[in-house]
């Protein structure tokens, strides 16, 4: 039997995680997730034994801290998961000539330009997390030369943490909701962003990409968070009441590390390298709602069951009842024939 073929997915990322796991690999290929912690990462030498013994045809990497917001208060870890990090697993994949696929996001840049950003524009964050995944992007093209960067937007999804759940949970809530409205972006689908690095993934393996490329990938058409978030509430209406939504800018409540203000991607690189369609976030989202909101639904079935009287599984499987009950489907007893 031939060796399958391994793809390295490291770090298990909070949004893109089970995506990622759940993903269909061609013939020949098998995904492997690990995180950080079991790679090595931050300590080069432990790592690089690491990916020797792996050993994969190709890395996707996902590490990276995953709260704008929260980075400003955690500047350490955000370099940490976002820099540092990044620099080591881009070091080794050069070194033993791995492809490297390496996520990043729109927040490299300030936020500042009135049309879409193109994958030649200069990196120049103004927020920590901002400034960290562009410090990211630098470390893969200095250490290695067969890697593609993508950047994304806003990612939500069905499943992991992310800003449609908090908006339908925040929903749940009732009364007023409190929706920045100067945030101008592409809500990415996760579901479809992995499908994308996939592609870019296998593509730079077989060398349909070549090495040395950054590209774009976001949802259309470009939305506030507020466009998003009436969105979201307005096809939950069915399952839950849809709270009062009101617009406001982040720094009404003082925020820090506000995201860029028009962060939008041209993706057409993106369509005519790899024959991608940027996907409709409001088709996906109108799929995920539906999905999150049936999910949650479930558990308020179970009070039902404390109506009920269960057999306790010990007396269910005894041997005394085991001998006298028919077997479901079974008119006849075969095990009393003759007796």
């Amino acid at each position: 039997m031939q060796d399958r073929k391994l793809i390295l997915i490291a770090g298990r990322n909070a949004v893109l995680a089970q995506e990622l796991e759940e993903m269909i690999w061609p013939a020949g290929y098998e995904a492997r997730m690990l995180t950080g912690i079991e790679l090595g990462i931050l300590d080069i030498d432990r790592l690089r034994r690491n990916i020797d013994a792996l050993a994969p045809t190709l890395i996707i990497n996902t590490i990276g801290y995953a709260s704008p917001d929260g980075a400003e208060n955690q500047r350490i870890l955000t370099q940490a998961r976002s820099h540092w990090s990044v620099g080591d697993l881009a070091e080794v994949a050069g070194e033993f000539g791995i492809p490297l696929v390496h996520l990043s996001s729109d927040q490299v840049f300030a936020g500042d330009k009135f049309t879409a950003y193109l994958e030649t524009d200069e990196p120049d964050a103004i927020s920590v997390f901002g400034q960290a995944q562009a410090a990211g992007e630098a470390e893969v093209a200095a250490h290695c030369r067969n890697f593609a960067i993508l950047r994304t937007g806003w990612l939500f999804g069905a499943k992991g943490h992310n800003m449609l759940k908090t908006m339908l949970s925040l929903g749940r809530r009732g009364g007023r909701v409190h929706v920045p409205n100067d945030h101008i972006a592409g809500p990415t689908p996760v579901r479809e962003l992995c499908a994308a690095m996939r592609r870019i993934g296998l593509a730079l393996t077989d060398g349909s990409l070549a090495g040395g490329t950054i590209l774009h990938f976001s949802g259309a058409p470009s939305a506030t968070w507020f466009e998003f978030a009436s969105h979201a509430l307005r096809q939950a209406s069915p399952y839950q009441t849809p709270p009062e939504l009101v617009p406001i800018t982040p720094n009404r409540f003082g925020v820090t590390g506000a995201p860029a203000r028009r962060t939008e991607l041209d993706c057409s690189r993106t369509q005519h390298l790899l024959q991608l369609e940027l996907p409709d976030w409001r088709r996906a989202l109108d799929d995920c709602v539906e999905e999150i909101c049936l999910t949650e639904q479930r558990p308020a079935e179970a009070p039902l069951l404390h109506q009920l009287d269960p057999l306790p599984y010990r007396q269910m499987i005894s041997e005394e009842r085991r001998r006298g009950a028919v077997p479901f489907g079974m008119v006849n007893d075969r095990r009393r024939v003759g007796r």
